[in-house]
């Protein structure tokens, strides 16, 4: 996998604010995968094969030697093995939300597959602390999985950290479970340590495989604890034929708000649009007021059955589309999809589609991702004096 810097454009739109405040527009760049675990090291136990398709391709693993993580392989992680997954940069814990998702492979109604997972983390991969055990079995009767929890696909398993912070290090053990044992598909850190008042992570999912090209928009602001909330997300479609942009009234949700459309708010199969901007409310009815949005720590993404929809009728998909986010204090940054996103990360594989009562099966849904942090600023813009 290529983590090479990409490119990207910072702009500041309230200038004369950013000097008054002492602040300068910011350099920063596009980077690597950083909340997502990049390697695994088997601790005890020997990893057994089971014949059961994992159905789930991973997002970022570098798998070893017979761990059951996701992709064609059979092999799982057996009751009574142990492994320890490294991050690139630290995990904060962050209060009053989740700091860890973990996500596996779980049969359907009927199924008996399960595993008795227990979750510890470091912060130097050698001294760990006991944070949380789950049971995937758990997973198949839950009312935040509605109307899917009958069947089998990714589910996920939210981790507090709780006293433990700057975590680099996870050490998952099924205590355990069945044959099948944990069908482990990615671990995922909320927020990463970016030393940076503007940070954010954009991960775009293709919603079908079909020509209808939908996606999924996840937004998350990785900025430091002081850092500066994000107001805007707007997208940008090529100009000329061959491209649309629709179905983009739908809002992207989070814990204290959403992001609502405000400008071009087309419903499907509406007219064509130059681009569609969304602003954050808290309401979800106007536009919050100046300086707030989303906060560092915090996601907003659509529901599961929404998405924004472009009717491409060939193969190019999101190529030429770019991307902005605005922060509450004025700074933007713009994003290319062909030069800047990094490109299908691994493949978010839902087994069914769930808009139905019956869901229909998918298809592989790859994943994009891109990742900013600006850095701090290391002089005011106009020096002060007397």
């Amino acid at each position: 996998m290529d983590t090479a810097p990409m490119r990207g454009r910072v702009t500041v739109l309230a200038l004369a604010s950013l000097m008054g405040s002492g602040l300068c527009p910011e350099a920063g760049q596009a980077q690597g995968l950083s909340s997502y675990a990049i390697g695994a090291v088997d601790e005890l136990g020997v990893t057994g094969v089971s014949a059961v398709g994992l159905g789930v391709p991973d997002y970022a693993f570098v798998n070893d030697a017979g761990l059951g993580f996701g992709g064609t392989s059979s092999e799982v992680f057996e009751p009574g093995e142990a492994t320890v997954l490294a991050f690139p940069v630290p995990l904060r814990a962050i209060a009053g939300q989740h700091d860890l998702v973990i996500s596996a492979f779980v049969g359907g109604l009927g199924a008996t597959d399960n595993a008795m997972v227990q979750v510890e983390v470091s912060g130097d991969g050698t001294a760990f602390a006991t944070v949380a055990t789950f049971d995937t079995e758990e997973a198949r009767d839950r009312s935040q999985d509605r109307p899917e929890n009958d069947h089998e696909g990714v589910k996920h398993f939210w981790i507090d950290f709780g006293a433990e912070d700057d975590v680099t290090h996870v050490r998952l053990t099924n205590l355990g479970g069945t044959a099948e044992g944990l069908r482990l598909d990615a671990v995922e850190g909320l927020h990463p340590a970016t030393s940076s008042l503007h940070a954010f992570e954009l991960r775009l999912e293709r919603y079908r495989p079909d020509f209808h090209q939908r996606f999924i928009v996840r937004i998350k602001n990785i900025a430091d604890g002081a850092g500066v909330p994000i107001r805007e997300f707007r997208i940008d479609r090529p100009p000329g034929p061959g491209t649309t942009l629709e179905d983009t009234d739908d809002s992207l949700f989070g814990l204290d708000g959403e992001f609502l459309c405000v400008e071009n708010c087309i419903p499907d199969n509406g007219p064509l649009i130059p681009f569609s901007r969304h602003a954050w409310s808290v309401d979800g009815i106007v536009e919050a007021p100046p300086g707030q949005g989303l906060d560092p720590g915090r996601q907003a993404s659509h529901l599961r059955f929404r998405n924004f929809d472009l009717d491409t009728l060939n193969t190019t998909y999101l190529s030429g589309y770019s991307f902005t986010v605005t922060f509450a204090d004025g700074l933007v940054h713009t994003l290319d999809y062909d030069a800047d996103v990094l490109k299908a990360i691994g493949n978010l594989y839902q087994k069914y589609q769930y808009h139905a009562e019956d869901p229909a099966e998918s298809g592989p849904r790859p994943v994009d991702y891109y990742e900013f942090r600006a850095e701090p600023p290391a002089v005011p813009l106009f020096p002060y004096s007397d």
